[in-house]
């Protein structure tokens, strides 16, 4: 099979579902929404196209992108950029097959659930991947796996490497009126490339290191890593076992030719640096001199929403704490400044190579988020700076002040917290969705008088059922002390009781 050539894209559309090929997508011959049974082999499949489409067609300049975003290929352009790269899409290749290593040397095969994220490990619930789910997949979902096992997820474990961007890192993606402008919306101009990696001109013209491949131990400077090269990175050696004849396909259901198994094996080397990756964002620190940056990822609970300050906004005036959007929104603050703004984000929340949530969100930014990244900064911080009022507060009342008030020995922070964050996540992707970002007060206010109302609501029932406790008395006016103080703090000079 062929990503360049064969029909393997799944989408919805009026209704039907149907496998259309890159060249229809691109041209436009046919129009729709991905279509796979879990969200993040969508997220995965749209990555997959962005990257494919980044590395045929990279437009020269903002009016080259702007001209591809508005008017499909011709045919015969697509025909003409893709006859030289078919070896490089193909998944059977004889010697360099699609992000494969041949003569992987395995003692056994590995199932192919192995591929597919959460599947294999202990945290796989029924209801969540259902039984067989990596039992047999045809090309197109094996070639999604594959992708996004190298992009996205955490490593196999036990001495297989991780992506570029460390384990589990948050991509961020820009959506566009359909799927063919979300590709090119998500594809960086060279003029952009170049102020991202310097060293962009010099390694354009270089292949997939699974064509051409690195040497065991070798320690790779990421600055050598071109923008293809980068985007097509396959961190272990795999190798898929021969394709067998037409079943049915245990992840997206079709009957197609499939596999039942690859071989895989450890493959050590080096990358010194940070690679910096279109679609994720970069935070950074300087520590005895030493600047470090790190690709965020999902660490905790906490809502997507709590992370989206970092994720689309600059904060590079302070020379040893910032942060840096990623490349595609750094482009789209040109290309599409005056415009609302709707973003995809996803990634993965795991425990070393087990995987422990997905996550795949949509959020809209209103007219102006280019231009007030302070605006987002503040909601974020809003939001969050009045879940700790609450987490102080219910914490003061279960361990109380040492020598001075016994707690109630009741921890309610946890609930608590995840019920706050469950009451306000509509509230927090309105505001940024309906904001007025050149004049913000009046939204703000009213973002803080309804996160107040919620955190005092969630302390009165949380603590409710322990106000007849004689022991207790003492902590929770402690407590409720402590939460007003916060939310007086938290007000605006002039509005404070």
């Amino acid at each position: 099979m062929n990503l360049l050539t064969d029909a393997w894209i799944p989408i919805q559309h009026q209704g039907n579902y149907q496998k259309i090929g890159l060249q229809q997508l691109l041209c436009g011959e046919t129009d729709g929404e991905l279509c796979l049974p879990r969200d993040d082999m969508e997220l995965a499949c749209l990555q997959l196209l962005c990257a494919i489409a980044q590395v045929l067609f990279t437009p020269k300049d903002k009016k080259e992108l702007g001209r591809l975003v508005q008017q499909p290929l011709t045919p015969e352009i697509y025909a003409e950029v893709c006859k030289d790269k078919l070896d490089w899409f193909d998944l059977n290749h004889p010697q360099t097959p699609f992000m494969q290593i041949r003569g992987v040397d395995a003692k056994e095969p590995t199932p192919m659930e192995k591929l597919l994220a959460g599947v294999a490990d202990g945290t796989n619930k029924a209801f969540v991947n259902p039984p067989g789910l990596g039992e047999a997949l045809c090309g197109g979902c094996v070639a999604v796996s594959l992708f996004n096992v190298a992009n996205n997820s955490p490593s196999m474990g036990g001495g297989f490497k991780g992506s570029l961007r460390g384990s589990t890192p948050i991509t961020v993606l820009i959506k566009g009126k359909d799927l063919r402008q979300t590709l090119w919306l998500n594809v960086l101009t060279e003029e952009t490339a170049e102020s991202v990696m310097p060293w962009y001109q010099k390694t354009k013209n270089q292949r997939p290191n699974y064509l051409d491949r690195v040497n065991a131990g070798e320690k790779i400077p990421a600055s050598s890593i071109g923008l293809v090269r980068g985007l097509l990175w396959q961190p272990s050696h795999f190798e898929l076992l021969p394709v067998e004849n037409n079943a049915i396909c245990s992840c997206c259901g079709c009957e197609e030719p499939v596999y039942r198994g690859f071989k895989k094996a450890k493959f050590n080397y080096t990358v010194e640096g940070i690679w910096p990756h279109p679609l994720s964002s970069r935070t950074f620190t300087v520590k005895k001199g030493e600047k470090e940056e790190k690709f965020p990822s999902f660490t905790s609970t906490a809502p997507t929403w709590t992370h989206l300050s970092k994720l689309v906004v600059d904060q590079l005036e302070d020379t040893q704490n910032g942060q840096q959007a990623a490349p595609v929104l750094q482009q789209a603050r040109k290309l599409i400044a005056a415009d609302k703004i709707h973003l995809i984000v996803g990634g993965y929340r795991n425990n070393k190579a087990t995987v422990l949530e997905r996550r795949h969100e949509f959020f809209s930014l209103a007219q102006g988020w280019a231009e007030h990244g302070l605006v987002i900064h503040k909601i974020t911080q809003g939001g969050l700076a009045y879940r700790s009022a609450l987490h102080k507060a219910l914490y003061l009342f279960a361990v109380g002040v040492k020598d001075k008030v016994h707690g109630s020995g009741v921890n309610l922070c946890n609930p608590v917290e995840a019920n706050y964050y469950q009451q306000t996540e509509n509230l927090l992707h309105q505001t940024f969705a309906c904001v007025n970002f050149a004049a913000p007060d009046s939204t703000l206010q009213a973002l803080n008088r309804k996160l107040k109302a919620v955190v005092l609501d969630l302390f009165e029932q949380a603590t409710k059922p322990y106000r007849q406790e004689p022991k207790m008395l003492k902590a929770l006016a402690l407590a409720r002390r402590s939460l007003h103080k916060s939310l007086n703090e938290l007000e605006p000079e002039g509005a404070k009781t």
